[in-house]
């Protein structure tokens, strides 16, 4: 897909400066306290619209925590967990997917900052007890758990991540704007933290990102997401390949 990717122009700039400093605090949760409050379910539920990308629909749940507790619990253990959001695809364009990744991770960082706590689940959960209705050609990609977190998070976070020479070896070569995208790329989440992006310097003022397989889109919306953020007011344009496992970020 060429420059004219919905992604150019879709979120104002002026409100993501609250989701980039989500972005540095936001870890992973399991264990809540209490579902969002009411004031909390509605920014939630006016995000939900605000947030999602064409080719995507956000819709929220109630739900017990059952719904996350596929296979005796033995993957990931949650607690309290009373709320869910639905990532879903409207069509079966890959594109669609990496827009679901950028749209679920945007609304996951508006949460954080409404001081709730959230994590993806992409399989790990029983998909009969979601409850939703879904529309004609839309496909849930991946559930989102929401709540209040039973513990907050203490600064600084202590993520696990590759070394950054591993997913980007020309990060000595990328000036300040690019560097700060690899850092953000480098602390997105992505399905049990397989951190599958690889970012390359295409040109002086160019990155791309990639994944190796078409079941990662998700992962590098999230992470695109992330390089939104990281840019800020740097004017950059994004591209997509046809397949929907790459993107090109050009700095302007």
């Amino acid at each position: 897909m060429p420059s004219d990717w919905r992604l150019n122009g879709f979120y104002d700039g002026t409100k993501l400066t609250g989701l980039f400093e989500a972005a540095q605090r936001r870890e992973s949760c399991r264990a809540f306290s209490a579902a969002p409050d009411s004031e909390q379910w509605n920014a939630l539920l006016a995000a939900a619209d605000e947030l999602a990308m064409p080719g995507v629909r956000i819709a929220l749940g109630i739900c017990d925590n059952s719904l996350f507790q596929p296979l005796m619990g033995l993957l990931m253990k949650f607690e309290n967990v009373q709320r869910f959001a639905a990532v879903m695809t409207t069509d079966d364009k890959p594109h669609s997917v990496v827009n679901a990744g950028i749209s679920g991770e945007m609304f996951l960082l508006h949460a954080a900052e409404l001081g709730l706590g959230g994590c993806w689940v992409s399989g790990t959960y029983k998909h009969g007890q979601v409850g939703l209705k879904t529309g004609e050609g839309e496909k849930i990609v991946s559930l989102i758990a929401l709540g209040r977190p039973k513990n907050q998070p203490e600064a600084p976070i202590n993520r696990k991540r590759k070394e950054m020479a591993a997913l980007c070896p020309d990060f000595d070569r990328l000036d300040p704007a690019l560097k700060e995208v690899a850092q953000y790329v480098r602390i997105a989440p992505s399905a049990i933290n397989l951190q599958p992006w690889r970012m390359k310097l295409e040109s002086p003022s160019s990155l791309s990102v990639s994944v190796g397989r078409p079941g990662q889109r998700l992962d590098l919306g999230i992470a695109l997401c992330h390089a939104l953020l990281a840019l800020g007011s740097t004017p950059a344009l994004f591209s997509i390949s046809e397949n929907g496992q790459s993107a090109t970020i050009e700095r302007l």
